[in-house]
């Protein structure tokens, strides 16, 4: 990827393109929710909800869910050289402008995206924009994996005796992808030695095992900012993901719903962490919903009703940020990079 090789989408077209795949990804989550568990739905559940429901406490929820961008660009910050580090600020607001692009586009637009935005606005490499972006994002998902392994085992989160064992591959797998993930942060080389034996074989596959080719050098370069770096990281991980749990904690209150801590930190780490599975497909925010309800409902004792209305609510705020990207996007194109101010 070279800076000559992405050009970013006019602004209102992002937006509305983003919104409408946002929108149209929500109804089918809440038309296939109410077909499916229509024995578990009805309108009486629902006129409950909204008359139980405290606007207050919604709109907070909305912020401090919000607030986690911020907590966000401060991880993404610490990968950069000490010498050559952006403001935090202005990464949030360009993780914002990636999260409109990855939902009116397909495929990851919004990885490539922010990453382009960081070189063009501050003046770093796009090697290390890219290598940095990409690097904070494997680490978050590494928390979120193992956050999900250690809640199933020790905190015993309330799943149904038939589900259990399914639930016990799914969180072993979930640990297994964290501890592959954490190996590609710590040995890049390995997975391109990988691709090379499997994916360079195949002719067809080639140009996908150059790609991994790049993004394992690029990791590798992280390795040159020093252990403190990933530790930071990694505690800025913890507190965006704490953040956002915090505020969907804040939501369900807000709708009336009690949900069992253990079960809904499960719920959260295992949808956050499988969107490594989704993220290369369009509209991959369908997926994280349906997977965030069905998890409700099974493991943070939930019912169907309340799990739509926390899914509606956390969609609804991810709108929103949709616009801030908007904005971004806007201030992006007037703006000139900062050593030409």
């Amino acid at each position: 990827m070279n800076s000559s090789s992405f050009k970013p989408p006019e602004t209102g077209r992002a937006l509305r393109a983003g919104i409408l795949s946002g929108l149209l990804g929500l109804l089918l989550v809440v038309l296939v929710t109410v077909a499916v568990g229509r024995a578990h739905i009805d309108v009486a559940d629902l006129q409950a909800i909204g008359k139980r429901t405290r606007v207050d406490l919604m709109l907070a929820s909305m912020g401090i869910m919000s607030l986690a961008f911020l907590f966000l660009g401060m991880r993404w910050r610490t990968l950069f050289p000490l010498e050559n580090r952006p403001s935090g600020v202005g990464l949030s607001a360009i993780l914002c402008a990636g999260l409109l692009l990855n939902s009116a586009l397909p495929g990851p637009v919004g990885e490539l995206g922010s990453a382009w935005f960081a070189h063009r606005r501050y003046r770093v490499s796009l090697g290390m924009s890219l290598a940095s972006g990409m690097g904070a994002r494997i680490i978050g998902m590494i928390v979120a994996a193992l956050a999900a392994l250690v809640c199933f085992v020790w905190a015993n989160p309330p799943v149904p005796d038939s589900y259990r064992t399914g639930f016990e591959i799914t969180a072993g797998l979930i640990g297994c992808m964290g501890i592959g993930l954490l190996v590609v942060i710590v040995r890049p080389h390995w997975l391109s030695a990988v691709s090379a034996l499997t994916l360079g074989r195949v002719a067809a596959f080639r140009k996908l095992d150059e790609t991994v080719l790049e993004a394992s050098t690029a990791l590798a370069t992280l390795r040159e900012q020093g252990m403190m770096a990933f530790v930071r990281c990694v505690l800025w991980s913890l507190v965006a993901h704490s953040t956002v749990l915090t505020g969907i904690f804040v939501a369900a209150w807000s709708l009336g719903a009690e949900p069992d801590p253990a079960g809904l930190l499960f719920t959260y780490a295992t949808t956050t962490a499988a969107v490594i599975v989704m993220f290369a497909l369009p509209g991959s925010q369908v997926g994280w919903d349906a997977l965030f309800l069905a998890l409700l409902t099974t493991t943070a004792e939930v019912s169907m009703s309340d799990a739509l209305a926390m899914a509606i609510v956390v969609r609804i705020q991810q709108l929103c940020i949709m616009g801030l990207g908007a904005a971004t996007l806007t201030w992006l194109a007037r703006t000139v990079p900062v050593d030409e101010e």
